[in-house]
């Protein structure tokens, strides 16, 4: 494992969503390679601190553009 594939890998081992193998081989790399041990302690700790912000409301002007991108999406998805 590279330091490489474990950034591509991090989201999914961090959300315990890898195989068994993977995990192993992660665990491994990270035994091995204090910077990428320092990398994965920082995302893990921004994660939690993120979570204790407050949620604010979405303001109705990007609300409504969100809306509409995402009805162009289906539109589009549905003429392919």
């Amino acid at each position: 494992m590279t330091c490489r594939e474990l950034t591509e890998l991090l989201i999914d081992y961090v959300q315990g969503e890898l195989e068994p193998a993977q995990i192993e081989h992660i665990t491994h790399h990270l035994s091995l390679c204090p910077p990428c041990e320092v990398f994965v302690a920082t995302y893990r700790i921004t994660i939690q601190l993120s979570r204790r912000l407050p949620a604010k409301p979405l303001p109705q002007e990007l609300a409504s553009k969100l809306q509409a991108a995402a009805r162009r999406h289906q539109e589009d998805e549905g003429q392919q």
